[in-house]
């Protein structure tokens, strides 16, 4: 797995964990507390309309009280009296006045007068309540709430209805009323909704933000990591650089010491062997004696040869385009080809780095197109444009694919493109079968000089 991969990983994980746990969190409490305040709301709503139930039955009761408790009435014209009191009593929409005697038989009911003197002690609503029993009950206890399904006079539907009995002791009356609570569902589906609103605005909000810091992240891994690795391979340069300069400083050192020291000793022992031969010996001594110049001749033109292929001393004495020069002549003399040379006289003196950079690309070139071009005509030109020195090294033979060479056996033509960028120059390789190969470096002589 790549270390970008990793990295990303190993930063996401652990904010995948630690983001999936808090959002379950927040969504738990969230719910939670949704429903602990939905059922607060609803319990509020249900106490503020019992409140408005016992004060109107509180109401109710004043209002017949003076029938209810006048001596000059008779019990039976009383009960007529209140019974029609209740009847007209009314309030808001829907609402009136209910009452029943302790066995369950309807004495006032002013929207359904059929149920008048039923009795309805067994009366179920929808839901299979007994509300009529139930509502005795509360109000032989002292008063209470109960809540049943009944229908609703303005509308014709069944609805929840919560009701209020209150008990006439004298008469064993229970007198009620009701209100119809759909609007508190209704109120309370409100709330639900804008609370799951709630809940999925906070859980988008999270998804966003983890999606954004996700993206951060990312952006961030990838942008250290091609620093990082932009950093490594300009360090990696770097040192192939250095390695390359200090292989040349060798190889400078190296034929020095052969050019200057092991070749001058052979030269003198040759002179030497060359002062022997005076016709004073005999035959045998002399061919011996020429045998033995005739190798160290060989000596001498190998210790050259090496000298010349490990550092041309015409690169660090005359200049680089002695040293081209030299190398085209070494090439034509083992080579086929015919070569051209074209010079710019206005070539400024170059560093030793790059003087050597560029050497090396003619070097290598060549050897390339004697091992592999079957060419029979080689040009270079080195010439400074303004401020661009351009070196092409072109040859006119079986040419080859560029990306592959590249990518398999190319490691000499990478290395050229190393170390001309490495020094600020351009490097361009264009090739194709049949046609040839051109090799060309641009590079700016205030970088060079």
């Amino acid at each position: 797995m790549p270390l970008k991969a990793k990295l990303i990983l190993l930063t996401l994980i652990p904010l995948v964990i630690v983001t999936a746990s808090v959002s379950w969190i927040t969504l738990y409490q969230a719910k939670a507390l949704g429903e602990k305040e939905i059922s607060i709301f609803r319990e509020s709503l249900i106490r503020t309309k019992e409140a408005a139930l016992k004060d109107s039955v509180e109401l109710a009761f004043d209002a017949i009280e003076q029938a209810y408790l006048d001596p000059t009435l008779s019990e039976r014209e009383a009960k007529v009296e209140v019974k029609a009191i209740l009847n007209r009593l009314r309030y808001g929409t829907d609402g009136y006045f209910f009452a029943y005697d302790k066995i369950g038989t309807n004495l006032v009911h002013p929207i359904i007068p059929e149920l008048v003197g039923r009795n309805l002690l067994k009366l179920q609503d929808q839901d299979g309540d007994y509300l009529i029993e139930a509502l005795l009950f509360q109000a032989q206890a002292g008063g209470g709430f109960h809540q049943y399904l009944w229908q609703k006079p303005s509308t014709g539907e069944t609805v929840t209805k919560l009701s209020y009995a209150a008990w006439l002791d004298k008469w064993e009356w229970m007198i009620g009323t009701g209100l119809y609570i759909e609007d508190v569902a209704q109120e309370v589906a409100v709330l639900r909704a804008a609370i799951d609103n709630n809940i999925e605005t906070t859980m988008f909000s999270i998804v966003t933000i983890f999606a954004v810091t996700v993206a951060v992240i990312i952006v961030l891994t990838l942008a250290i990591n091609w620093h990082e690795h932009k950093l490594a391979d300009k360090n990696l340069k770097e040192l192939a650089h250095k390695t390359v300069m200090f292989q040349e400083d060798e190889r400078k050192h190296l034929a020095r010491e052969l050019h200057d020291g092991v070749n001058q000793l052979l030269v003198s022992s040759k002179c030497h062997l060359e002062l022997m031969d005076t016709g004073s010996v005999d035959d045998r001594s002399m061919d011996h004696l020429k045998q033995s110049q005739t190798s160290l001749s060989e000596a001498i033109m190998e210790v050259r040869r090496i000298s010349h292929h490990l550092r041309p001393s015409a690169l660090d004495d005359i200049g680089l385009e002695a040293a081209i020069t030299t190398l085209l002549q070494d090439f034509k003399n083992y080579s086929m080809a015919e070569t051209n040379l074209v010079l710019d006289a206005n070539t400024p003196k170059l560093k030793s780095e790059v003087a050597t950079t560029l050497y090396r690309v003619v070097q290598e070139s060549l050897n390339n197109i004697e091992k592999h071009a079957s060419a029979t005509e080689v040009t270079v030109f080195l010439k400074q444009f303004g401020e661009v020195l351009q070196l092409i090294v072109s040859d006119n033979g079986v040419g080859f694919d560029v990306s592959s060479a590249m990518n398999s056996r190319g490691i000499g033509l990478r290395n050229m493109r190393e170390r001309v960028e490495f020094i600020g120059g351009e490097f361009e390789l264009i090739s194709e079968y049949g046609k040839g190969t051109e090799i060309t470096v641009l590079l700016t002589v205030e970088g060079a000089v």
